[in-house]
């Protein structure tokens, strides 16, 4: 499978559209993947106050 940049480069009406899909498809998946890591990571950048910081500790200290 070639990549997004390839797929551009070659001549439009050489291209098929079975090979369009498999390359947006791709490229889609990969960068929503991406996303969604980075949003995982990021975390919020509100301040917790003393009460959500008191029920965050609480709750992970709830068995199962």
């Amino acid at each position: 499978m070639s990549t997004l940049a390839e797929l551009f480069a070659r001549d439009p009406l050489q291209v098929t559209r079975q090979e369009i899909t498999e390359v947006m498809v791709a490229e889609f998946r990969k960068k929503r993947a991406q996303f969604n890591l980075g949003a995982a990571q990021a975390g919020s950048t509100k301040k917790l106050s003393e009460a959500t910081k008191a029920a965050v500790a609480a709750a992970g200290k709830i068995e199962i």
